[in-house]
Protein backbone atom coordinates (compact mmCIF):
# COMPACT_ATOMS: atom_id res chain seq x y z
CA UNK A 1 0.00 0.00 0.00
CA UNK A 2 1.46 3.22 -0.75
CA UNK A 3 0.18 7.00 0.05
CA UNK A 4 -1.00 8.56 -3.50
CA UNK A 5 0.04 11.94 -2.77
CA UNK A 6 4.05 11.04 -1.37
CA UNK A 7 4.50 7.43 -3.27
CA UNK A 8 5.70 6.63 0.48
CA UNK A 9 5.29 2.65 1.05
CA UNK A 10 2.94 1.88 4.22
CA UNK A 11 2.27 -1.49 4.03
CA UNK A 12 1.02 -4.46 2.13
CA UNK A 13 -2.40 -6.74 0.97
CA UNK A 14 -3.09 -9.82 -0.82
CA UNK A 15 -4.02 -13.23 -0.53
CA UNK A 16 -2.02 -15.99 0.76
CA UNK A 17 -2.67 -20.08 1.46
CA UNK A 18 -3.35 -20.77 5.11
CA UNK A 19 -3.75 -23.71 6.35
CA UNK A 20 -6.66 -24.08 8.88
CA UNK A 21 -8.51 -26.73 10.59
CA UNK A 22 -6.36 -29.17 8.16
CA UNK A 23 -8.03 -27.31 4.98
CA UNK A 24 -5.63 -25.06 2.81
CA UNK A 25 -7.76 -21.84 2.44
CA UNK A 26 -7.17 -18.73 0.78
CA UNK A 27 -6.86 -15.72 3.23
CA UNK A 28 -7.25 -11.97 2.03
CA UNK A 29 -4.29 -10.15 4.50
CA UNK A 30 -2.72 -6.80 5.21
CA UNK A 31 -0.34 -5.16 7.14
CA UNK A 32 -0.33 -1.52 7.40
CA UNK A 33 2.68 0.26 9.15
CA UNK A 34 1.86 1.17 13.01
CA UNK A 35 2.00 4.60 12.56
CA UNK A 36 -0.92 4.59 10.01
CA UNK A 37 -3.17 2.40 12.06
CA UNK A 38 -6.25 4.67 12.95
CA UNK A 39 -5.30 7.93 11.20
CA UNK A 40 -8.28 8.60 9.45
CA UNK A 41 -6.90 7.45 6.01
CA UNK A 42 -10.14 8.19 3.48
CA UNK A 43 -11.36 4.90 2.70
CA UNK A 44 -12.61 3.96 -1.11
CA UNK A 45 -15.29 1.88 -1.63
CA UNK A 46 -13.98 -0.85 -3.69
CA UNK A 47 -14.06 -4.67 -4.54
CA UNK A 48 -12.30 -6.60 -1.34
CA UNK A 49 -8.74 -7.33 -2.62
CA UNK A 50 -8.15 -10.88 -3.09
CA UNK A 51 -12.18 -11.38 -5.00
CA UNK A 52 -10.32 -11.83 -8.10
CA UNK A 53 -9.26 -15.36 -7.19
CA UNK A 54 -12.93 -16.66 -7.44
CA UNK A 55 -12.54 -16.34 -11.08
CA UNK A 56 -8.35 -16.65 -11.09
CA UNK A 57 -8.70 -19.99 -8.96
CA UNK A 58 -12.39 -21.37 -9.04
CA UNK A 59 -12.62 -20.04 -5.62
CA UNK A 60 -16.16 -20.54 -3.65
CA UNK A 61 -14.51 -18.08 -0.87
CA UNK A 62 -11.95 -16.42 0.69
CA UNK A 63 -11.44 -15.72 4.29
CA UNK A 64 -9.61 -13.38 6.37
CA UNK A 65 -8.25 -14.41 9.81
CA UNK A 66 -8.28 -11.91 12.94
CA UNK A 67 -7.47 -11.76 16.29
CA UNK A 68 -10.52 -11.11 18.54
CA UNK A 69 -8.98 -8.01 20.08
CA UNK A 70 -7.99 -6.32 16.69
CA UNK A 71 -11.70 -4.44 16.38
CA UNK A 72 -10.48 -2.44 13.50
CA UNK A 73 -9.63 -5.09 11.51
CA UNK A 74 -12.69 -7.11 11.72
CA UNK A 75 -14.80 -3.77 11.02
CA UNK A 76 -12.61 -3.26 7.82
CA UNK A 77 -13.48 -7.45 7.16
CA UNK A 78 -17.06 -6.39 7.56
CA UNK A 79 -17.03 -3.22 5.76
CA UNK A 80 -15.57 -5.53 2.63
CA UNK A 81 -18.90 -7.53 2.88
CA UNK A 82 -17.10 -10.24 5.14
CA UNK A 83 -19.02 -12.24 7.44
CA UNK A 84 -17.62 -13.85 11.11
CA UNK A 85 -17.60 -17.41 9.83
CA UNK A 86 -16.27 -19.29 12.61
CA UNK A 87 -14.09 -18.90 15.79
CA UNK A 88 -10.92 -21.22 15.76
CA UNK A 89 -7.48 -21.21 17.92
CA UNK A 90 -5.15 -20.77 15.07
CA UNK A 91 -1.15 -20.65 15.86
CA UNK A 92 -2.21 -21.44 19.16
CA UNK A 93 -4.07 -18.05 19.48
CA UNK A 94 -8.18 -17.07 19.14
CA UNK A 95 -8.73 -15.96 15.50
CA UNK A 96 -12.41 -14.93 14.08
CA UNK A 97 -12.53 -16.49 10.39
CA UNK A 98 -14.25 -14.12 8.43
CA UNK A 99 -15.42 -15.16 5.04
CA UNK A 100 -17.09 -13.91 1.73
CA UNK A 101 -18.52 -16.61 -0.78
CA UNK A 102 -17.97 -16.33 -4.50
CA UNK A 103 -21.47 -14.42 -6.13
CA UNK A 104 -22.58 -16.13 -8.87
Amino acid sequence: MIVKSTGELIGDCGVTVQTVDGVDELEVGYHLRRDHWAAGTRRKRRRPAGTGHFANRKAEYVISLVRPENSPSWRVAERNGMTLWKEIIWRELPHYVYRIERVS
